[in-house]
């Protein structure tokens, strides 16, 4: 008796949990969709850096206090989320620039056409603050001055909020529209002290209206929700993998997906009239090619061709003579400490053969590979000083000092076409003749100019010349960073850094998901024609289309 006493108290504790069930566990039938998978849009940060500012990785958008992030502290990048504690108006500088030689992610070298990048979304928790003015400021010139400036503001609020904002001027922030190129943005998003949270950023070209949805819910006040992982029971408020699209009643919304990254969503609806189950969309990824050969470096080069001994500090002649620094060779890096009597006047020079100068028209290609201690200020204060250097003689007496080249704290790849500039973009001075033409007989780098006391270290240097076809044939290396089986591959030449008005090499009817290799022999018509940058057009199952252009060029 007591055994089945047992049974019907459980029993009627069941009746009692589920007669208090939340209507949300019952079930409502699937919403439609207009279909079921859709392309990705086309995204700035993809397509000049060949990755998203999705923060999978830290290099999405390097922590460099003063110079990436302003007024932000305990940054980190965790789960694929950036992270930190801002100040009020602390601020993220997506791209920018100087009046310097670009290097790296520069706005000079990649600026952003605003006539097809026209809306910057992203994906953000709030906490600390209800509620706070945002705001997003670019720059056509690149650096914060007001004459450059333009920029919208808009509102935050607590918790994790998707948030889509057309980049059309607001003459209050500046007088500059967003139109033609730009090559500064900033984004501030709390005005107000606050803990950012931010998953992805998102500077895109609307492309589609999105995935149209239709309610199956009865109920008038019925929200459409986004998921990323079919699971409405862990759609709490720490977790940013989830949102709401919007009220969608009896009727039906859509879920503009070009703002959102790549990947496998679920939606449904919910209501006080229950949840229906989930419908699966996939967002497809585009092909994000990275050229491989040619690139900036280049290939051969004045070190091993005419000296015979590569600038690579594995050994004390490779640095020729030294001014106001310190160093040694240690593990085949130079380490250097600038000193004094001019603490932002060091460098070196790089030893040339006696009787056999530098050709700049052959060698101009700038290498180095260096890394900084220390944090970033371009003040003349100590700490700052974060501008590098070339210097160089000709064999006639004339000196010629480079405009600055700014550098950044960790491991730097310094790569600069020194034919690329005319005298006046290169040089500090104005002198009308600058590195084409010259025989050098003396080259110095001078690492950085900071007027306290900072350690870096030199891997390599290299100055070297474009890369060539051997015995009239080139190889193409290429890899497809989101490669899907049955891609294709067109390679084309162009006489544009930018890649336009290419024409057709060949083409590679199956590509693979590593490195791919495409032999190119050179037409006859084409030997001694100089000068040409490779493009890389890769074409998925699904017709969607991606491109890259050599950051090197290839003279034929």
């Amino acid at each position: 008796m007591k055994t089945r006493l047992s049974v019907l108290t459980i029993l009627a504790l069941l009746a009692t949990l589920v007669s208090i069930a939340p209507a949300s566990a019952q079930q409502v039938t699937k919403p439609r969709l207009s279909a079921r998978k859709i392309n990705e849009a086309p995204d700035f940060a993809t397509e000049a850096f060949t990755g998203a500012w999705d923060f999978s990785e830290a290099s999405d958008l390097p922590n460099i206090p003063g110079l990436n992030t302003i007024g932000f502290s305990n940054v980190r990048v965790e789960g694929g989320k950036w992270k930190a504690t801002g100040a009020a108006q602390a601020n993220l500088r997506l791209l920018q620039s100087w009046e310097s030689i670009p290097i790296g992610r520069d706005g000079a070298l990649f600026p952003i056409d605003a006539d097809r990048f026209t809306h910057l979304t992203f994906r953000m928790r709030l906490t600390g603050e209800t509620r706070a003015a945002a705001e997003v400021t670019w720059y056509d010139c690149g650096r914060t001055v007001l004459e450059c400036k333009g920029g919208v503001g808009f509102q935050v609020a607590e918790g994790w909020n998707t948030y889509t904002i057309p980049l059309v001027n607001d003459p209050a922030k500046g007088d500059v529209e967003w139109a033609g190129e730009i090559r500064g943005l900033i984004l501030t998003p709390s005005a107000k002290a606050a803990n950012i949270e931010i998953d992805w950023i998102r500077l895109y070209e609307p492309t589609t209206s999105g995935i149209r949805v239709k309610s199956r819910d009865t109920n008038a006040d019925a929200q459409l929700i986004w998921d990323r992982d079919k699971d409405p029971t862990n759609n709490t408020a720490d977790n940013g993998n989830w949102g709401v699209v919007g009220t969608i009643g009896r009727g039906a919304l859509y879920f503009r997906t070009d703002g959102f990254p790549p990947g496998t969503y679920f939606v449904y609806t919910e209501s006080a009239d229950g949840r229906s189950t989930p419908r699966k969309i996939k967002i497809n990824d585009r092909p994000v090619p990275v050229v491989i050969q040619p690139d900036a470096i280049g290939g051969a080069s004045y070190d091993t061709d005419v000296r015979g001994d590569a600038w690579d500090y594995s050994e004390a002649s490779d640095v020729a003579l030294t001014r106001n620094m310190t160093w040694s060779i240690q593990d085949g890096q130079l380490v250097g400490i600038n000193a004094a009597p001019e603490l932002s006047d060091s460098g070196f020079r790089l030893p040339i053969v006696d009787g056999q100068p530098i050709d700049a028209d052959k060698y101009h290609r700038f290498s180095a590979r260096v890394f900084f201690e220390g944090g970033f200020s371009l003040s003349h204060d100590p700490g700052g000083g974060m501008n590098a250097r070339l210097v160089w003689r000709t064999t006639n007496g004339d000196v010629r000092v480079t405009e600055d080249i700014v550098v950044s704290p960790g491991w730097n790849t310094i790569s600069i076409d020194l034919n690329d500039y005319t005298a006046a973009e290169l040089l500090e001075e104005d002198d009308p003749i600058a590195w084409a033409g010259q025989d050098i007989e003396l080259f110095r780098f001078d690492p950085h100019e900071d007027s306290g006391t900072r350690r870096f270290f030199v891997d390599w240097i290299k100055l070297a010349e474009d890369d060539k076809p051997t015995n009239g044939r080139f190889t193409v290396e290429f890899r497809d960073r989101t490669w899907d089986a049955g891609s294709t591959a067109e390679i084309l030449i162009s006489r544009n850094s930018d890649g336009s008005n290419p024409q057709s090499i060949g083409t590679m009817n199956s590509t693979t998901g590593k490195k791919n290799r495409f032999g190119w022999t050179v037409p006859a018509n084409l030997v001694g024609s100089g000068e040409w940058y490779v493009v890389v057009r890769v074409t998925d199952p699904r017709g969607n289309v991606g491109t890259n252009v050599s950051r090197g060029s290839l003279t034929l």
